[in-house]
């Protein structure tokens, strides 16, 4: 399956149930088996899936024919491990939404998710529905490196 495929049924397997991102974080193999209805997922398609959805989560655009060597380099941050991986890119924001404070990271990546469009090799934040503030802070923490 192509990488934007995966990718793809991943933000909209969370966008249309939040409580995936728990699961994407502690499983990462069975959370985008489930998403892509694939029986078996390798390590390099789950760190694929892993490293689009952060950048696409973050408001920043993905050229999908230079995913895998991103995804191969986060890989390997990581000592090759896509659960590790997955921790590292999304575990302090699940973990921060799932206390009692009132920030919801996990609720504003949904909301960056949800304004992804899909088209031509890219994907990036769908703009026809007119610039808004939400839209301008995620831009801003793309652009200051803020996860």
């Amino acid at each position: 399956m192509a990488s934007q495929d995966i990718v793809q049924q991943l933000v909209n397997s969370v966008v249309s149930n939040p409580d995936l991102m728990n699961n994407l974080v502690e499983h990462p193999y069975s959370t985008v088996r489930e998403a892509t209805g694939q029986q078996e997922v390798s390590r390099e398609e789950v760190s694929q899936a892993l490293a689009g959805f952060s950048a696409l989560a973050n408001g920043q655009q993905i050229d999908f024919g230079n995913l895998a060597n991103i995804a191969a380099g986060l890989l390997s941050q990581n000592g090759g491990s896509a659960h590790a991986m997955a921790e590292s890119l999304f575990g302090a924001q699940v973990a921060e939404s799932n206390s009692a404070s009132a920030a919801n990271p996990v609720a504003d990546m949904i909301a960056m998710l949800s304004k992804v469009d899909f088209m031509k090799g890219m994907a990036g934040v769908n703009l026809k529905d007119g610039l808004g503030l939400d839209d301008v802070i995620g831009f801003a923490g793309a652009i200051l490196g803020k996860k």
